[in-house]
């Protein structure tokens, strides 16, 4: 009896535990790095006010987006030309607590922060437009250790400046400097101490950050190169690395991304999602599902479909009911559905477009940020054809530019645009 009650305890906790982490959206695209929150419910449809604005907060110019652990708000803002500033912010009040900023001087076009800050319970990860990896200390609010992956590894500046979202693997934290002496690196998380890297990526630093995926039982981290189109020799790759020791395991040469920014989405343990619309020269799009598998220790890689009639330039699709979401970035720019086989079963003129916004999937329900104003949309998938639920605005800049990936904890989205970020109620009318 005692054995009993000691395993359902043990039950207890582990599920309570696992409670606890899906309520912090703790990184890039949350906590299983695919734009997906469960656990909570959310308002099924919106009046006509939409759901309630709960506070906003000021912000410098950017497209960076915000990390939510513990009702806490993490963001890395910036003060155009002259540094970066990691904030953090009470998400029920919208009072900031404390922020760290240091010097990063000069500017890009575009300006402003990139990428998304890596939270766990006591520390920080952060990179800067510059190349700055921080990790930051919670409660001193003060840097542990800190390293620019463009000089220590030899990188080069894109016209846009360097964009990473780190991965926590372990003792580790994941970055991909994409310089003449490593690709992708893993440190250890807490002393900055280099554990491994690999060799130099075939293409050019984009705007991709790394994706943590297991293939063949193998924990492996997947990255996208992108090729130069002035120089031949600098081609494109899709390449995956063993997370514990950086060894490689396999690649894929077929995307022809000549300014990749999309992640990969990990569909399940055997199939692995790529989309872009910098295709082959042109602004076209292209989706394509990748099945990889281990014969014998080797990783064979191999196309399941290939399509030019979808494709996203910034944020990934999403995966509801085997079926996938998108927003399709080329005039028409329409929201699609996509069957796991590629094909458009809806899109085209049957949905609006979304420009550089992103997608969400919450309680069942997506939500859809228009690039160009700011405007959520609340959606339910349905291979059926777009059904929208409801509408918001909440931004009136005439230069928005909300591409920034969307956050949710605890019934709250965090959204922003080139002014200001922005927490809504999705739970109470």
């Amino acid at each position: 009896m005692k054995t009993t009650t000691n395993i359902l305890l043990f039950i207890f906790i582990l599920s309570f535990q696992s409670c606890m982490q899906e309520t912090n959206w703790n990184q890039y695209l949350g906590p299983n790095r695919n734009a997906i929150a469960s656990g909570e419910n959310i308002l099924r449809s919106w009046g006509e006010d939409g759901p309630k604005e709960l506070w906003s907060f000021p912000l410098g110019e950017g497209y960076g987006g915000v990390s939510i652990f513990d009702g806490e708000v993490f963001i890395l803002d910036r003060k155009k030309g002259e540094k970066d500033i990691l904030r953090c912010i009470d998400l029920d009040s919208g009072d900031e607590i404390w922020n760290y900023s240091y010097d990063a001087i000069g500017e890009f076009p575009y300006p402003g922060s990139r990428a998304v800050p890596t939270i766990e319970k006591k520390y920080i990860w952060s990179v800067g437009p510059y190349g700055d990896l921080y990790c930051i200390n919670k409660k001193t609010h003060q840097p542990v250790w800190n390293i620019n992956l463009v000089e220590e590894f030899e990188g080069k500046y894109t016209n846009w400046g360097f964009s990473q979202s780190p991965i926590i693997y372990g003792d580790l934290v994941i970055v991909a400097p994409h310089g003449k002496k490593a690709g992708v690196t893993a440190f250890n998380k807490l002393s900055g101490e280099l554990v491994w890297k690999s060799r130099a990526l075939t293409g050019i630093n984009f705007h991709a950050s790394p994706t943590l995926a297991n293939y063949g039982g193998l924990d492996q981290v997947i990255m996208i190169s992108s090729y130069d189109r002035k120089d031949s020799t600098v081609f494109n790759e899709v390449v995956s690395f063993e997370a514990n020791t950086g060894k490689e395991l396999w690649e894929y040469e077929g995307l022809y991304s000549y300014g990749n920014i999309t992640p990969p989405t990990v569909i399940d343990d055997k199939r692995l999602l790529l989309t872009d619309c910098s295709y082959n020269g042109n602004y076209d799009p292209v989706s394509i599902m990748l099945e990889i598998t281990d014969e014998g220790g080797d990783f064979i890689v191999k196309e399941l479909f290939f399509t030019e009639e979808a494709g996203s330039k910034m944020h990934p699709a999403v995966l509801f009911e085997d079926h996938l979401y998108l927003n399709h970035t080329k005039k028409p720019d329409h929201m699609k559905c996509l069957t796991l086989d590629g094909e458009v079963v809806w899109g085209r003129e049957s949905a609006p477009g979304f420009d550089l916004g992103a997608l969400i999937l919450i309680d069942g329900l997506i939500i859809n940020q228009n690039g160009n104003n700011g405007d959520i949309h609340l959606i339910e998938p349905s291979p059926e054809g777009y059904k929208e639920l409801g509408k918001a605005s909440f931004f009136d800049s005439k230069k928005s530019q909300a591409w920034a990936p969307l956050a949710f904890s605890k019934g709250k989205l965090i959204i922003r645009d080139l002014e200001k970020m922005v927490c809504v109620d999705l739970q109470n009318p």
